[in-house]
């Protein structure tokens, strides 16, 4: 049995174990593959060239840099802060930008927007909580990217405690809306069968619809799908249809 060190083991699949140390290891967000698995180098992928690596996966430090340096903020990270910028400069006393949970002025799209504030510490204290429950009231609203939010929280116990049958219903409501993120997560549950039963047809039936919005996670699975023979056949020639349409877009 392959003994575990560190949280970085968790982004990664074990393909192989004759090795008990340094095992053969498969990343679970790309297609990348380390025949000897080292932890450093490991994380060093999901920090620097990983396209599909969540930011939870990704070192402390790294994430920190993140926060706290604008140069480096993702365009998420940007529209949220533009959001609390915006609020912050409507406040005639200055005080620290807040917003009621119970505010029904507030649009769905801005309460989600300061829930990722809060989630990532963006111009405001962290607050995991505050930002479930934001995520909460605005998917009730039917904002679809905060029902897709809710299943990450869910999946990853986030503000709230690890529930992945819940994570996989949200994915599902999203998905069925049409989400890519959403359709990708949820062929990720039938293809690893958490919250659900495994089901690999279903699993690459998601993984062609979130593909086909240009989702490059689903498109990195749909390769792999193709090449071994997972919920389809074995297609070399499709594999190669869709790495090539991954290169295209700067992703491969």
């Amino acid at each position: 049995m392959v003994r575990k060190k560190g949280p970085v083991w968790d982004y990664y699949d074990i393909q192989s174990n004759v090795d008990n140390s340094h095992p053969h290891v498969k990343c679970k967000y790309c297609s990348k593959e380390f025949k000897r698995a080292v932890p450093e180098r490991m994380q060093a992928h999901l920090n620097k060239k990983c396209p599909g690596a969540p930011d939870h996966t990704k070192s402390q430090s790294r994430q920190q840099n993140t926060t706290s340096n604008l140069d480096n903020l993702s365009d998420e990270e940007r529209k949220s802060l533009k959001f609390l910028l915006s609020k912050a400069l409507e406040l005639s006393n200055k005080e620290r930008v807040k917003m009621q949970m119970d505010d029904i002025d507030q649009s769905p799209g801005d309460m989600r927007h300061l829930g990722y504030c809060y989630q990532r510490g963006i111009a405001t204290e962290k607050n995991e909580e505050k930002a479930f429950e934001l995520y909460k009231i605005s998917a009730n609203k039917g904002h679809i990217t905060s029902i897709n939010d809710l299943g990450y929280c869910y999946q990853h116990g986030i503000g709230t405690e690890k529930n992945e049958i819940k994570a996989f219903e949200f994915y599902q409501e999203a998905a069925e809306k049409g989400y890519a993120e959403s359709m990708y997560n949820l062929g990720y549950f039938y293809h690893n069968g958490i919250g659900t039963e495994k089901n690999e047809i279903k699993a690459f039936e998601l993984y062609e619809k979130a593909a086909e919005k240009g989702n490059i996670n689903a498109i990195h699975k749909l390769v792999e799908c193709y090449q071994h023979g997972i919920g389809t056949k074995k297609n070399e020639i499709k594999a190669s249809e869709w790495v090539k349409k991954a290169a295209e877009s700067n992703y491969a």
